[in-house]
C-alpha cells in the first residue's frame, strides 16, 4: 500500500500541474491542500502497522475483559484498515467524500472502545494516541468533529455520526444475522414436521406458533435491512428478541420432536449472542417479581372462550390413535376429563402471592416465587412443585410422579385475554399432550363468589353427579373375582359397601384398567382398577371416584397396594388456603384445571385417573382377588359435595 501511495505522489504532482494549466478547478470535500491530506493518510497507515504489531504482542500476554478476545481485536483492526484503504483509493481517484472519513472514524471508535476496556502496555497506548491525533486532524480537514470517548447507547444510527450500537465488527454481526436466518429456516422445517405429527396439528395452538414465527421473521428481516443500511439499533434487536420470546414460551409449553427442540436451542444461542453484540440485557426466563401494572392486568375474572380454545376431543383423539381399541376408549375418557377446562376462572395477583379459583374448585392461594418445594404423597413419593411468575404470566409444574406430572401456564395476552396451557404425560408413553384454552376477561376484579360460591361445580360436569363427600372412608367387599390369569383390560367388576352404615349395601362398579402378570413389571404381577359409579340402595346411581388404601383377601392376607398417581390433601375447605408451600394449590390446579369438573381428578387432586390406583401383590406369580376381598377406600369428590 505504501508503494502505491508513493507512486501516486508523483502522479498527483503531474496531474496538479495539468489541472492548474487548464484551469480546471474542482470543489474538494477537504479544506486543506491535497499534499496535507496525503501526508496524514500516509502517517495513519504507517502508525497502524506499528500499533497492530505492538498490540498483538501485548495481547498474547494479557488478560482481556469479558466479551473481548484477540480475534475480536483483529477484526476491529481489519475493518479499520479496510476503511482507510477505501478512503485512499477514493482520494487517489479524486472522489473521496466526508462519508469515507466518517467510516474510518466509526471503525476507529471500536478500537478506541477496546483500548478503554483493556489497558494494554504503555507503548501500545502511545501508538494508539498518535493514531487518534492523526484521525482528529483528518476529521478536521473534512469538516468533521470526532468524539471517540462519547459512546453511543445504541439509539443513534451510525450515519448520524454516532458510534455503532454493536461491540463487534461488521463482519461478526453480518455472519451472525445470516446464521440466524438460516437456522430459522431449518427450525421452521422441523416445526412443521413436528406439528404435523403432534396432537396440536390443525389446532389454534398451531396457528399461534405459526403467527409467532412469522412475526419473528418479520422482525429479523427489519434488523437485516437496517444493518445493511448502517442504521440498526438496539431497539431492532429487542424487537427480534421479544418475538423470539413467544416462540420460546411455546416451546416450553409444548413438547415437540427432539429435532425441533434441538433447532430451537441452536437458534436461541445465536439470539443470545446477538443480544450481547448489541449490549441488550436479556433473560429468556424474564422473571417478573410482580407489582404495579402487571398484577393489575393479570388480576380479574375470566370466562372460557370455546371458539378460540383447542378442541380437547380432537387433540385427545389424535394423541390416542396408536392405542388398542380398549385402551383408546379408557385413555380418551381419562384425558378428556383431565384436560377439559372450567367455564370460569378468577385470579388475583399481589406480588408473588397468587389466588386462583375456578367454577370447579374454590379459591386457593400460593406463592409464585420460583422456589422449588418438595412434598411427600400418601404413597411415599417425593414431589417437586414449582410456581413461578414469568414475564407474562404465572406457571406451575408438578414433577416426581410420571402418571400425574403436569404443567400449567397462565399466560396473559396483549388483548386482555388469558391463555391457559396444560400439559401432562400420556399413559405408558414417554410423551406429553398439551391443550390450550383462551379466556375472556369479564371483570377487572377477581370475583371469587361469581366463579365459585361453594355450591356449584361449574365446568362441563354437574356437582350432583357425586353423592359421597370427599375424603369419606368406605369399606367394600369384592363381588366379582379379579385375577391376572383370566381378567382382561376393560372387564367390569362390582363391590358392595359394608361401611359406613348410611351407604351399607351400595354397589360400587368399575373396570379393570390394566393387568400384568409377574415378570413384566419389575418381576411383580399387578392390576390397575378404575371406579366409575356407585348405586345406592334406593336404586339411584351416582359417579364415584376414590383411592384404595388397603386390600385384604378373604383368608386375611394383606395385599400390597401402590396407589401410583394419587395425591390427597386432607385439609380441604371452600375457603382460601394459605401455606408456606404451594401443595394446597394442587387441588385447584389439578382438580379444576386438569380435571375440568368431570371426575377424573376430583377435590384436591387424584392425579391420573378416577380410581383405585395400582394393586400389587408381591411374591406371587399372579394377583388373585377373590369374592369377599375387602377394600378400604377413601372417596374423592368435588370439595362442595357434603
Amino acid at each position: 500500500m505504501k508503494k502505491y501511495i508513493f507512486n501516486f505522489a508523483s502522479v498527483f504532482l503531474f496531474l496538479g500541474v495539468i489541472s492548474a494549466t487548464f484551469g480546471q478547478a474542482q470543489t474538494r470535500p477537504y479544506r486543506v491542500t491535497d499534499r496535507q491530506v496525503l501526508t496524514v493518510l500516509t502517517r495513519i497507515e504507517t502508525n497502524t502497522d506499528i500499533f497492530k504489531q505492538q498490540a498483538n504482542n501485548a495481547l498474547r500476554r494479557g488478560v482481556l475483559s469479558g466479551g473481548d478476545s484477540q480475534d475480536s481485536f483483529s477484526g476491529y483492526v481489519t475493518d479499520f484498515e479496510s476503511s482507510v484503504a477505501n478512503l485512499n483509493q477514493n482520494f487517489d481517484s479524486r472522489r473521496s467524500a466526508v462519508s469515507d472519513v466518517q467510516s474510518v472514524l466509526d471503525r476507529a471508535a471500536d478500537i478506541n472502545a477496546f483500548m478503554q476496556r483493556n489497558r494494554l502496555n504503555a507503548n501500545v497506548q502511545r501508538s494508539w494516541t498518535t493514531i487518534r491525533n492523526d484521525l482528529t486532524t483528518l476529521a478536521t480537514y473534512y469538516n468533521l468533529t470526532p468524539n471517540f470517548d462519547n459512546r453511543n447507547d445504541g439509539s443513534i444510527p451510525v450515519n448520524t455520526g454516532g458510534i455503532r450500537p454493536y461491540r463487534v465488527t461488521d463482519s461478526n454481526v453480518q455472519t451472525l444475522i445470516g446464521r440466524i436466518e438460516s437456522r430459522t429456516d431449518a427450525y421452521r422445517r422441523e416445526v412443521n414436521l413436528a406439528l404435523d405429527r403432534s396432537s396440536v396439528n390443525n389446532t389454534r395452538s398451531e396457528d399461534a406458533l405459526v403467527a409467532y414465527i412469522n412475526e419473528f421473521e418479520t422482525a429479523t428481516d427489519s434488523l437485516r435491512r437496517n444493518f445493511d443500511g448502517r442504521r440498526s439499533t438496539s431497539a431492532d434487536v429487542e424487537e427480534v428478541l421479544n418475538r423470539a420470546y413467544y416462540i420460546d414460551s411455546f416451546m416450553r409449553d409444548y413438547r415437540l420432536t427432539a429435532n425441533a427442540e434441538s433447532q430451537w436451542r441452536l437458534l436461541r444461542t445465536d439470539l443470545t449472542t446477538l443480544s450481547n453484540y448489541y449490549r441488550v440485557g436479556w433473560d429468556w426466563n424474564r422473571p417478573n417479581s410482580g407489582g404495579g401494572s402487571f398484577d393489575t392486568r393479570l388480576t380479574g375474572t375470566y370466562r372460557l372462550n370455546t371458539s378460540q380454545s383447542d378442541d380437547v376431543s380432537s387433540v385427545v383423539e389424535r394423541a390416542t390413535t396408536s392405542a388398542t381399541v380398549n385402551q383408546r376408549e379408557r385413555q380418551r375418557e381419562n384425558l378428556e376429563r383431565r384436560l377439559s377446562s372450567p367455564d370460569m376462572l378468577a385470579i388475583e395477583k399481589r406480588g408473588s402471592q397468587v389466588t386462583i379459583a375456578s367454577s370447579t374448585s374454590p379459591q386457593i392461594t400460593f406463592n409464585a416465587d420460583g422456589v422449588a418445594r418438595t412434598e411427600t404423597t400418601n404413597n411415599g413419593r417425593t414431589i417437586k412443585v414449582t410456581a413461578n411468575t414469568n414475564y407474562d404470566g404465572v406457571s406451575l409444574s408438578y414433577e416426581g410422579d410420571r402418571a400425574n406430572d403436569f404443567y400449567v401456564n397462565f399466560n396473559q395476552l396483549s388483548n386482555g385475554q388469558l391463555r391457559v396451557v396444560r400439559r401432562l404425560y400420556l399413559e405408558n408413553r414417554n410423551e406429553t399432550i398439551t391443550v390450550a384454552s383462551v379466556y375472556d376477561k369479564v371483570n377487572e376484579r377477581a370475583d371469587f363468589t361469581m366463579v365459585n360460591d361453594g355450591t356449584v361445580g361449574g365446568g362441563t360436569g354437574n356437582i350432583n353427579d357425586f353423592i359421597i363427600a370427599n375424603n369419606t372412608p368406605l369399606t367394600a367387599n369384592l363381588k366379582t373375582p379379579i385375577s391376572t390369569k383370566i381378567s382382561q383390560n376393560g372387564d367390569r367388576f362390582q363391590m358392595e359397601v359394608t361401611s359406613p352404615s348410611q351407604y351399607n349395601g351400595a354397589i360400587i362398579e368399575g373396570r379393570v384398567a390394566k393387568t400384568e402378570r409377574s415378570g413384566r413389571v419389575s418381576g411383580r404381577a399387578n392390576i390397575s382398577l378404575e371406579f366409575d359409579t356407585i348405586r345406592l340402595r334406593n336404586g339411584q346411581t351416582y359417579r364415584f371416584a376414590g383411592i384404595v388404601n388397603s386390600v385384604k383377601l378373604a383368608n386375611g392376607e394383606t395385599v400390597t397396594v401402590n396407589n401410583e398417581g394419587t395425591v390427597r390433601d386432607n385439609n380441604q375447605t371452600t375457603k382460601t388456603v394459605t401455606r408456606a408451600g404451594i401443595g394446597a394449590a394442587l387441588g385447584a390446579l389439578i382438580g379444576a384445571i386438569a380435571g375440568g369438573g368431570q371426575g377424573a381428578a376430583i377435590g384436591a387432586g387424584i392425579g391420573a385417573g378416577a380410581g383405585a390406583g395400582t394393586v400389587i401383590l408381591q411374591g406371587r406369580d399372579d394377583v388373585e382377588l377373590g369374592d369377599g376381598t375387602e377394600f378400604s377406600i377413601t372417596a374423592s369428590a368435588p370439595n362442595s359435595v357434603r
